[in-house]
């Protein structure tokens, strides 16, 4: 019975460490979403200001901007576990800050922001201890499976974050919105405390960030992964952070944009059972990648050219299979790729092409649609995006498919 119940469960699931972290991942990244909902709506209500709830979002990323290499060098430096819920705790301590003065009515402005910020840090120097523990919880052929599933466990969070926390502000308010997400974080130090401690890289392996920077810089294959993410992030991510004009020009409401970004959601669920299942049969990231990159932006031009608000979802859920690709395959490729003593380095590396770029393109892109609208704006952002995803399918970078282990062998 128990083996018939666990037919339909992916493998890496059956792996208990891993389930574990996964669960508790899946359900800090829903409260992550409660946090920015009630945030926001607090901030909004003090102030009547967007330019002010927008500061939010850049107090959110900021920290990973500048701690990104720091939180790298940690993850290599010390026993990953530890770094994780460190940073946890940290987050934890936001975000209980912030249920504590919601429940006394004194949260105002700076309070929110020096809270969030906390969060926010706290996030930028776990996440590549996090990610770098992977390796260590599953079976070197399920990495590439446990990549993809934490990647639509983000998606599953994505979709049902929003809808759940404006229900829960609505009806319990901001403070149990902050206090769960409080308790969303020590779930998942919880489920690290059940993994047991890692060792800490071996004194010889404590290589500077220098030489990190050095190998992500001289390798191909890192160096076009690393690139090819940036270049992705900055033009897509106008996809997500520019939705609310799309839904502005549909007429849609805020009902509308949870919709529009809901669908994403749902195609970044169908985009990671895809990937994995394309690369069961064999497809090389060398070439799933670019033609993911090229794909998505035929999505994110029917995304900026729809006529109707239900080709519009269509078109988002579309973008967002690809979104996936290129997140979950980047990410599986960068940890197969690095030597084990710059791993933390190179996932934090990977964290920065990540966030840098969001920060920026939708501002940029943003400043434009004021000038030329939010269609040609988008369709710019399609276009340079689609150039690049040919050029890379044209220049590929065959070494992308060859892991580190491989590589040594075949020396």
């Amino acid at each position: 019975m128990a083996s018939v119940a666990l037919r339909g469960v992916p493998p890496v699931l059956r792996v208990p460490a891993f389930r574990d972290v996964w669960l508790a991942t899946v359900a800090s990244n829903a409260g992550t979403w409660l946090q920015n909902v009630a945030a926001g709506w607090l901030i909004f209500q003090l102030t009547g200001s967007a330019a002010a709830v927008g500061a939010l979002a850049l107090l959110t990323r900021a920290p990973a901007i500048f701690l990104s290499p720091y939180a790298g060098h940690l993850a290599d430096r010390f026993d990953r576990r530890k770094v994780a819920v460190v940073a946890l705790l940290a987050q934890t301590v936001g975000a209980g800050g912030l249920a504590v003065l919601s429940l006394f009515d004194a949260a105002g402005l700076a309070a929110i922001y020096v809270f969030t910020f906390l969060v926010g840090a706290g996030f930028a120097l776990g996440l590549p201890a996090i990610l770098a523990l992977i390796p260590t919880l599953v079976p070197r052929e399920l990495l590439s499976q446990s990549v993809s599933l934490n990647a639509a466990g983000v998606n599953v969070a994505r979709l049902a974050g929003p809808a759940i926390g404006g229900v829960t502000l609505a009806l319990a308010g901001a403070t149990v919105c902050f206090a769960l997400n409080a308790v969303s974080f020590l779930a998942l130090v919880w489920a690290l405390s059940r993994v047991g401690p890692r060792p800490a890289p071996a004194a010889g392996q404590r290589a500077g960030a220098g030489e990190a920077f050095a190998y992500a810089r001289r390798d191909a294959a890192v160096r076009r992964l690393l690139i090819g993410m940036a270049v992705f992030t900055g033009l897509a991510s106008t996809i997500q952070e520019l939705a609310p004009v799309v839904a502005d020009r549909l007429d849609a409401g805020p009902e509308g944009l949870g919709l529009l970004l809901g669908a994403m959601g749902a195609g970044g669920l169908l985009g990671a059972y895809l990937l994995e299942r394309s690369t069961a049969a064999g497809m090389p990231r060398s070439r799933a990648l670019p033609l993911a990159t090229l794909v998505f932006a035929v999505g994110l031009a029917a995304v900026a050219v729809a006529p109707t608000f239900a080709l519009t979802m269509g078109a988002m859920a579309f973008a967002g299979v690809f979104w996936i690709w290129m997140f979950a395959g980047t990410n599986t490729a960068i940890q197969l790729r690095s030597p084990p003593q710059y791993l933390g380095r190179m996932l934090g590396f990977y964290q920065l092409a990540v966030v840098a770029p969001i920060a920026v393109g939708p501002v940029i892109f943003g400043v434009l649609a004021e000038e030329i609208g939010i269609v040609a704006s988008l369709v710019i952002c399609a276009l340079v995006l689609a150039a690049w995803g040919v050029w890379s399918l044209l220049n590929p970078v065959r070494t992308i498919d060859v892991s580190q282990r491989d590589e040594g062998v075949s020396r």
